[in-house]
């Protein structure tokens, strides 16, 4: 029988609970096993409490302590401790749809993918204006289903082992507390040879604090998956030379463009401005990657 293992790197929020609720109410088709696996990045021990506090589960979860405050740490103790031939991420603020694995394993085996990406829906908490609801500045469009990407994300992903595990890759701890450890995780497994294929199906959803929505998080956020896709996308380099000129004018072009056209839209569309200041922020982000810095921390 094969066993999907699903990973889930937590600091014991409260949602940690509501996740698994949602995990141990998913389709599986038969001839299929799931376990769960929760990297305790808690030095308290708080994922491993609100394990316990809604136990039992109706499917094997075990708890790996991890404590190191690091998110690539965490998702590495997951792969580490995983015993399937199939891997899935999900966050520990997000919940799933029933059929959130059966669509995923739909497109894995349909498209011939060894990884596909599915999208995640931001839940904004009640009093969210209404514009800003519009904007929905907190998804990620991956695309349609059977797209393919050079990249992905950890929020929510279905992957098969077996290359991870012969070139022995892992999330990059020199990331765990920037963020964008996932986009080089994968761009790094598809540069080895994975073809990685978006499904626009295999739904789950994520709580979207207030916090999350201050514009400087906003920009933040931005600014961070900017200089991450920069990254990979230069392999690492950074300053402008030849390889990356006209990577940073095409993304001086563009965020001029952004910040113009969101200007100019804000009295009469707030959403459709925020929606260019975003494409601004992040082209603004790969231009940082010509400055040497590092990426700004997001954890």
């Amino acid at each position: 029988m094969e066993t999907v293992t699903i990973g889930i790197a937590s600091l014991g929020r409260p949602s940690l609970v509501r996740t698994l609720q949602s995990l141990c109410s998913i389709t599986v088709p038969a001839g299929l096993a799931i376990e769960i696996v929760v990297a305790d990045d808690d030095p308290g021990g708080g994922a491993a409490a609100r394990v316990e506090s809604g136990a039992p589960w109706s499917v094997p979860v075990r708890v790996v302590a991890v404590g190191a405050g690091n998110i690539s740490s965490a998702r590495n103790a997951c792969l580490d401790a995983a015993r399937g031939s199939l891997m899935a991420f999900v966050d520990d603020d997000e919940w799933v749809e029933p059929d959130w694995l059966v669509r995923l394993l739909a497109a894995l085996d349909e498209f011939d993918a060894e990884v596909v990406i599915g999208p995640v829906f931001p839940v904004y908490p009640a009093g969210t204006p209404d514009w800003l609801v519009q904007a929905n500045p907190l998804h990620v469009d991956w695309g349609r289903r059977g797209r393919k990407v050079d990249t992905g994300r950890s929020g929510n992903v279905l992957f098969r082992r077996a290359r991870v595990e012969r070139l022995g890759l892992r999330f990059d701890p020199a990331l765990g507390k920037t963020g964008g450890e996932d986009t080089d995780f994968f761009h790094r497994l598809h540069r080895a040879g994975a073809v990685i294929v978006v499904t626009d199906d295999a739904r789950i959803h994520e709580e979207a604090p207030a916090a999350r929505l201050a514009p400087a998080y906003l920009r933040l956020r931005a600014i961070r998956s900017g200089q991450s896709y920069a990254r990979f996308r230069l392999s690492g380099r950074r300053g402008l030379d030849a390889g990356g000129l006209g990577f940073h004018c095409d993304a001086a072009a563009k965020m001029l463009a952004g910040f113009l056209a969101a200007s100019l839209l804000r009295p009469l569309s707030r959403a459709r401005s925020m929606a260019f200041a975003q494409k601004a922020w992040l082209n603004l982000g790969k231009l940082r990657q010509a400055t040497g810095r590092d990426l700004p921390s997001m954890y």
